[in-house]
């Protein structure tokens, strides 16, 4: 049995009809998968069963236990249509009447349900539904035949069903009559600096050359796509004369070298362009079938396909589409075939012959799953396949010689296996004068509607403009991608440069007292070579691009101050941007020896003078560079967790503490990070014992007096402190201590976003010995007892955040900080130290999303700094 003559192959598949009509984006009932679809959903049978195979389905496990042949999105019909197809014309149409509704869960419209179906005018049903029908019959292949359709309760329709007529429909193919007309309206766009420019800059609305009705946000009165509209010609050859001088005269229209005219399936994503033809003879099921296999069929081998496919699935694309017209009608399926002129002439010289020789040309295979799904999916070798034939047809018709020489430039470029480069000027490939001029959009921004109406902003208004120190005058106009991201706002090129705004950041932005401000800009502070910070920086700049956020770092010497703009470095390398609204400050002088500027005072003017918001203040730092305030601070509420601390005044105090603890830690009261300047003093019976912990170095003393000759010129010199040495808890020999990482959300509230265990064979952590590892992993080997585990992993986040709070209530607001704490041998929390520029260690122990989470965090905190908390 031949399937494709015989219908079988979709008439007795009603799933397979679903996957027709959905390929073909005719609104229908969507097919589901039950594993990964929302319940309930519809079951439904193979095989016409008059409705008794539909079944509400409420779970997973009804789905598989009651075996389904496949499933439904389920959808609240209210009304529906029978609407009989002949063609391409309606013949009837009737309405769904209900006369004694037998119950169940959903209504079913068939008689077996108690419902009839009563012949109402044509006229009462829009006449979209009509398009709609007779578009979802011709795509089954179907020439005659029913088509359901239902009416949602937002009026929107979908086509629920469609059975073939008993009645057998011939087609009255009549041989057209030479010659009739052909014309066409074309469409391209305009690119300024590979962004899309309104072609109502221009070109106006009405005219031989001008702008397709399709507006910027539906109602911007800016319209996006340039339409030219060549008078008919009773020949290909004369349309094609048309068409060329309005492509000249467009071009004269705007002559700028910086200006791109750009043809094809979609220049810009979501803006397709239609090279649509007029034809002066009455449109027929066979010259649309004609017109699908032999034209657009073709033309599909040449296509940029990562384009035309999603052309295909617009409500312009696609096999079947027409609109019928008082000289005939028009056939809108193919995209702008405006690229080259030869492309051009080739197109309309093939339209023409096709359409004069429909009545001859057989289309078989145009209907068969396999060749639609190629076709939508731009699959070239499948419908490549199509070609031997396709060519050899159209070279036996009477008519071929007329047209051979134009049509050799397409038949070429298909058997080579070429595209057209929509990419290009298509003014370049049409061999135009373009003057060596450039054109300036001007000071322009570009707002989505949802973004205009938060803020009471008018498309056309004057606004000013600012981001960081800079401003300048704007004009707001409507963001021409809307549709895609309605969050997303654009600059124009000079108001980029203006505001030195680098190209591919698209800012958030915030407006309050006539002033849109742009951000949030996010300057991370640190000295060069960033060394081991780099890793971390890059990663920061990913995510914060992610979010729309522009994050750059830069050091002292790179502010201009006269200029009130920075030289930073991002992802993309050096550029010159504006002073930030925030500033993360990650300045480590970890051994730079070469500072010639005092970074305390370059804090304080930011953050004073500019008025320049710190994630972290430098009063934090101020407290945590100064070891010995810190235990003051902390002495009253946290005693229970501290080490035994004294300021060293006289060497008195170092013979106490070795006396009660034998082991002491002496540490300079004002930085010291890392173990720099770090001595631990371990008493023996016969002797004493110094290590300096920064240069490994070790000496011994038999007496007292012998340290204190050591010791004393270093306390002499600047402030010490003395720490008792803790016996710490041990995880296969090595010392532990746990960083407990707290930050702020964009909702200025604490959390803990995880916490690293820190191994060192030392008894203070070093920059070279450290090994890190899971937190889960130490306490899983620690503590056996699962209760007793929890337990202490909750002490240590509420210690940490016990101490956040104290230091929050003395130096004020402040976005994260690391609190370093230990487990001693008898199960007691001690704190270690806090630091305020910690290194993010998650992907040290690869917690890859919790690195992520702590860079999200830090970069929301920071943005509410800047006013964008809402965002």
């Amino acid at each position: 049995m031949d399937l494709m003559k015989e219908r079988f192959w979709i008439e007795s598949d009603k799933e397979l009809l679903l996957q027709i009509l959905n390929l073909n984006n005719v609104p229908s009932i969507e097919l589901v998968d039950p594993k990964t679809c929302m319940y309930p959903i519809i079951g439904r049978k193979y095989g016409k069963h008059g409705g008794k195979d539909v079944s509400m389905i409420h779970t997973k496990e009804q789905a598989i236990d009651e075996g389904y042949d496949f499933y439904t999105k389920l959808y609240p019909i209210e009304t529906e249509y029978c609407l009989e197809v002949e063609g391409l014309f309606i013949k009837g149409v009737e309405l769904a009447f209900v006369q004694q509704a037998i119950f169940n869960e959903i209504p079913i419209r068939t008689a077996s349900f108690g419902w009839e179906w009563r012949e109402v005018d044509e006229s009462s049903i829009p006449i979209e539904w009509k398009i709609m029908a007779i578009r979802a019959l011709y795509v089954t292949g179907l020439t005659h035949g029913f088509v359901k359709i239902g009416v949602l309760p937002n009026e929107s329709v979908v086509v629920l069903d469609i059975n073939p007529s008993n009645k057998t429909f011939l087609e009255d193919i009549v041989e057209p009559k030479l010659p009739f007309s052909i014309g066409a309206d074309i469409e391209f766009m305009l690119s300024c600096d590979h962004e899309l420019l309104p072609a109502s800059t221009f070109f106006p609305v009405d005219g031989d050359v001008g702008c397709d009705e399709r507006q910027i946000e539906k109602d911007s009165g800016e319209y996006a796509l340039v339409e030219i509209r060549p008078e008919k010609g009773e020949s290909p050859q004369e349309l094609y004369i048309h068409v060329k001088d309005l492509v000249e005269k467009a071009s004269q229209m705007a002559p700028y070298e910086n200006i791109e005219f750009l043809a094809g399936s979609m220049p810009f994503r979501g803006y397709q362009c239609g090279g649509h033809l007029h034809f002066g003879i009455p449109a027929s099921l066979s010259l649309l079938r004609a017109l699908d296999h032999y034209l657009a069929v073709p033309f599909a081998l040449i296509e940029e396909p990562r384009t035309a496919k999603l052309r295909r699935r617009t409500n312009h694309g696609g096999l079947g589409r027409f609109r019928k017209k008082t000289y005939g009608f028009e056939y809108i399926s193919l995209s702008s075939w405006l690229v080259d002129p030869k492309l051009t002439k080739s197109i309309l010289c093939l339209a023409y012959l096709v359409a004069a020789h429909h009545h001859e040309l057989q289309s078989e295979f145009l209907f068969h799953q396999t060749i639609q799904r190629a076709y939508y999916h731009a699959n070239l070798p499948i419908l490549k396949t199509l070609w031997p034939d396709i060519k050899t047809t159209l070279m036996n018709t009477s008519s071929y010689s007329k047209f051979e020489s134009e049509l050799v430039y397409l038949f070429e470029i298909i058997e080579n296996g070429k595209c057209v480069h929509e990419a290009s000027d298509m003014r370049q490939n049409w061999e135009l004068t373009i003057p060596n001029q450039t054109y300036d959009t001007g000071l322009i921004i570009q707002i989505p509607k949802k973004i205009r109406q938060k803020y009471n902003l008018k498309e056309g208004d004057s606004t000013f403009v600012c981001a960081g120190k800079n401003m300048s005058p704007a004009t707001i106009h409507a963001y021409p991608f809307s549709f895609r991201n309605s969050n997303m706002i654009q600059l124009s090129k000079s108001l980029r440069a203006k505001l030195t705004l680098p190209k591919d950041w698209n800012p958030k932005l915030v407006s309050a007292g006539g002033v849109i401000t742009l951000g949030p800009i996010i300057g991370i502070l640190a000295a060069r070579p960033f060394d081991r910070q780099t890793t971390y920086f890059h990663h920061l700049f990913r995510l914060a691009k992610e979010k729309q956020m522009f994050v750059y770092v830069f050091e002292p010497k790179d502010i201009n101050w006269d200029q009130q703009v920075i030289k930073g470095t991002t992802l993309d390398g050096e550029g010159i941007f504006p002073f930030p609204a925030v500033i993360y400050d990650r300045f480590l002088f970890r051994g730079k020896t070469n500072i010639t500027y005092d970074i305390d005072e370059i804090r304080v003017k930011l953050q004073t003078l500019y008025k320049i918001p710190f994630l972290n203040p430098p009063a934090l730092f101020q407290l945590t560079g100064n070891k010995w305030e810190t235990h003051q601070l902390l002495l009253d509420k946290h005693e229970e967790y501290l080490p035994e601390t004294r300021l060293i005044e006289h060497l008195t105090d170092l013979t106490e503490m070795l006396d009660r603890y034998g082991e002491v830690y002496i540490k300079p009261v004002l930085g010291g990070s890392m173990s720099k300047g770090v001595i631990r003093i371990i008493r023996r019976p016969t002797e004493i014992l110094m290590f300096h912990l920064n240069t490994k170095t070790l000496q011994q003393f038999s007496r007292e007096d012998e340290l204190f000759e050591v010791i004393s010129p270093l306390i002499e010199r600047t402030p010490h402190l003395i720490q008792e040495g803790i016996r710490r808890k041990k995880y296969n020999g090595k010392n532990l201590e746990i960083r407990v990482y707290m930050q702020k959300n964009e909702k200025h509230t604490w959390f803990r976003t995880g916490m690293v265990t820190r191994l060192t064979s030392e008894e203070v952590m070093t920059e070279d010995l450290e090994v890190n590892l899971r937190l889960s992993k130490v306490m899983n080997n620690l503590y056996l007892d699962p209760t007793e585990r929890r337990y202490m992993t909750n002490q240590l986040g509420k210690v940490s955040k016990k101490i956040v709070a104290t230091v929050e209530q003395e130096i004020g607001s402040f976005g994260e900080l690391a609190v370093d704490l230990c487990i001693d041998q008898y199960d007691s929390i001690k704190l270690l130290e806090i630091n305020a520029k910690p290194d993010n260690l998650f992907s040290q122990i690869r917690a890859y999303k919790l690195r992520s989470l702590a860079g999200i965090r830090l970069l929301n905190y920071a943005a509410s700094l800047a006013g964008y908390r809402d965002q």
